[in-house]
C-alpha cells in the first residue's frame, strides 16, 4: 500500500456521490433503449452483451435509491426511477406475476424462468426506492411479490430455487445464498414500514440459517446442499465462501436490530471467527474466494464482493462494540479495499485479483455496484463523525 488513504467520511460520501455512481449513472444508463448495461469493459464502455438481467436492475435501483437517500442531487432519484420504470414495464410478467430472469437489450423476454434469488433483490430494491421516494405503490408491488413466493416457491423447508413461467418449481441444487438475500429484503421491508409478515418470514429464515445452512461442529457456512437441504453430496458440498460468512454476520446484527432475536450476535461471532481465522490471506491481505470446511484454501483468487462483504462486517461488529480496535480495523479494511480495488484512471472498481494483487479481470459488471455502495453506505453510517 503506498500513501495512507483517506477513508475519512467525508472522502468515502464524495468518492461514492461524486465519483463512482456518476460514472454508474454517465455509462452504465442505456439511454437508447432504456434500462441498465450489464457491465462495462475497461474503456467504461457497455458490454458487450446481447440480454439485460432482472437483478442488475433491481441492484441499480437500490445502489441510486441509497444516493438520493444519502442526499444527491435529482440525478440520483431518477435513475432509480428509470431503472424500476424498465423493470416493471419489460421484466414483470403481466400474465402470471412476477418477473421474468433475462430479456434482450430491447426489453423482450428471453428467459421467462422465475429466480427466487432475483425476486429477493426485486423486493429489496422495492423497499430502498420506498424509502427513498416515499412510493407507496412499492410496498404494495413488494407485498403481491412475497405472495407469490409464498405460493409457488415455499418448500417443506425454507423455498425452491427457480420456477417455469407459469411457477412451477424446477428441481435445482438448492443454496444457502437466495434465502440470505430473502432475509436481507424482509429486514429492508420491515424497515420501510411493509409490516409485521417480514419480520415473521426473517425470523422463519434465521432458523433455517442456524438449522440447516451452518456446520455446527466447525462454525462455517455451506453453500450448497440437496432436495431436503443436507448438505450436498459432491464436491459442491465441500464449497465454503469467506465472502458470505462476512456477509451474514452484518445481517445477522442486522436481524438482531430489526427483530430484537438476541440469538443473532452469537452465531454473527461464530461466523466471523471462522472466516477471520481461514478466509483472510495472512500474506497479501484480502478475502479469498472460496475455501473448504477445514479451512484449506480451494480458490486464492479475490473478487471484489467478499472484500466490500468484510467491510460491512467489520463496521456492523464496530457499532455493536465501538471500540477503538474494532474501528481500525474497519478503516484498514477500507483502506485495502481502495488501495486494491479502486482504479486510478476512473472512478470505478476492479472485479478481480489473483493472490498477490495483480488485477484479472477488465470488466466492471454492475452487480458489483450494489455492494459497493452498500460497503460504503455501512462505513458512512458506523464511522465517527
Amino acid at each position: 500500500m503506498g500513501a495512507a488513504l483517506d477513508v475519512s467520511r467525508d472522502a468515502l460520501r464524495r468518492r461514492l456521490l461524486e465519483g463512482f455512481l456518476p460514472l454508474w449513472r454517465d455509462r452504465g444508463v442505456d439511454r437508447a433503449r432504456g434500462g441498465f448495461h450489464n457491465r462495462l469493459d475497461a474503456r467504461l464502455a457497455p458490454g458487450p452483451d446481447d440480454s439485460k438481467r432482472l437483478v442488475v436492475h433491481a441492484r441499480l435501483v437500490y445502489a441510486f435509491s441509497q444516493a438520493a437517500r444519502l442526499g444527491a442531487p435529482d440525478w440520483a432519484r431518477d435513475t432509480a426511477r428509470h431503472g424500476l420504470a424498465f423493470l416493471r414495464e419489460k421484466f414483470r410478467d403481466a400474465r402470471h406475476g412476477g418477473y421474468f430472469h433475462r430479456t434482450d437489450l430491447a426489453g423482450a423476454p428471453l428467459d421467462r424462468r422465475k429466480d427466487l434469488y432475483d425476486h429477493a433483490f426485486v423486493l429489496f430494491a422495492l423497499a430502498h426506492h420506498a424509502r427513498a421516494s416515499g412510493d407507496g405503490e412499492a410496498l404494495r408491488e413488494a407485498a403481491t411479490v412475497l405472495d407469490l413466493l409464498e405460493a409457488h416457491l415455499s418448500a417443506p423447508e425454507g423455498f425452491f430455487e427457480a420456477a417455469t413461467e407459469q411457477w412451477k418449481p424446477v428441481a435445482a441444487t438448492r443454496r444457502q445464498n437466495p434465502h440470505m438475500h430473502l432475509l436481507e429484503a424482509c429486514l429492508a421491508l420491515a424497515e420501510a414500514g411493509g409490516g409485521a409478515r417480514y419480520i415473521e418470514l426473517a425470523r422463519r429464515l434465521f432458523e433455517l440459517l442456524r438449522r440447516r445452512f451452518v456446520d455446527a461442529a466447525r462454525g462455517c457456512l455451506l453453500e450448497f446442499f440437496a432436495d431436503d437441504l443436507r448438505p450436498h453430496p459432491g464436491p459442491e458440498g465441500r464449497i465454503v465462501e469467506p465472502g458470505h460468512h462476512f456477509e451474514w454476520v452484518w445481517l445477522l446484527h442486522q436481524h438482531a436490530r430489526v427483530s430484537g432475536d438476541d440469538a443473532a450476535p452469537g452465531l454473527a461471532e461464530r461466523l466471523f471467527a471462522f472466516g477471520q481465522r481461514y478466509g483472510v490471506d495472512p500474506e497479501f491481505g484480502g478475502v479469498y474466494d472460496q475455501i473448504d470446511p477445514d479451512g484449506s484454501v480451494l480458490r486464492d483468487t479475490k473478487r471484489l464482493w467478499p472484500q466490500t462483504e468484510y467491510v460491512k462486517a467489520l463496521a456492523a461488529r464496530a457499532e455493536a462494540d465501538p471500540s477503538p480496535l474494532r474501528f481500525d480495523a474497519l478503516r484498514a479494511a477500507l483502506a485495502g479495499l481502495l488501495d486494491r480495488y479502486a482504479s486510478r484512471e476512473h472512478p470505478g472498481f476492479h472485479e478481480e485479483t489473483a493472490r498477490d494483487g495483480a488485477l484479472r479481470s477488465a470488466y466492471m459488471p454492475a452487480t458489483s455496484v450494489y455492494h459497493v455502495t452498500f460497503a460504503l453506505c455501512e462505513a458512512l453510517r458506523v464511522l465517527p463523525r
